[in-house]
């Protein structure tokens, strides 16, 4: 863990809401697409992340971070997912790309500094998801938009576009394929 991570992380834990929401703001996009890499459902994916961060909060009196704050939300976020995976009654929440999985894991369980951990996950690979968004099909990026930055459920989505359920599933599917696609190599 590098100065300014101890740093970052010695605010949060006196309570310091507003680097708590720098923190949350910098990771919550990239954790909610490495979460629906699992369960292929990115409401449930932002729910997910989101109780972690929730969690993160409520006991950072308490947490101790051996690798760097990065690596420890990932690796919470994975654990969390496969907790969900594994309480889900819903067989379909089961089925995970098994080579998204096998790589995830790989990188998470693998004895990696966190340097090269945080090399994978840099500014550049949010300049490249920011631009692959930018790419998206108009519809297909208003409806990911509407989603991710107006935290806008799917049937909300529906209405104020006219369109239905179902359409706006499916067009966030692709956008989050598309763009999971374009940042590929930093998983």
């Amino acid at each position: 863990m590098t100065q300014h991570e101890k740093g970052i992380l010695g605010k949060i834990n006196k309570g310091d809401r507003e680097i708590f929401n720098l923190v949350f703001k910098k990771y919550f996009p990239g954790l909610c697409i490495f979460a629906n890499d699992y369960v292929r459902e990115y409401e449930v994916a932002e729910d997910l992340v989101q109780e972690v961060f929730i969690s993160f909060w409520e006991s950072s009196d308490k947490i101790l971070i051996n690798s760097s704050l990065k690596a420890y939300l990932y690796r919470s976020v994975h654990n969390r997912c496969l907790n969900y995976i594994r309480n889900s009654n819903s067989l379909s929440n089961k089925i995970i790309p098994l080579n998204n999985l096998t790589m995830q894991s790989d990188l998470l369980l693998t004895d990696i500094s966190d340097s090269v951990f945080d090399t994978l996950y840099t500014e550049q690979a949010e300049e490249e998801l920011n631009t692959a968004i930018e790419n998206l099909p108009e519809k297909c990026r208003q409806i990911f938009q509407m989603c991710r930055y107006e935290h806008l459920s799917y049937s909300e989505v529906a209405e104020r576009l006219d369109l239905s359920t179902s359409t706006v599933k499916t067009q966030m599917s692709r956008a989050i394929d598309k763009l999971l696609e374009s940042v590929k190599k930093y998983f």
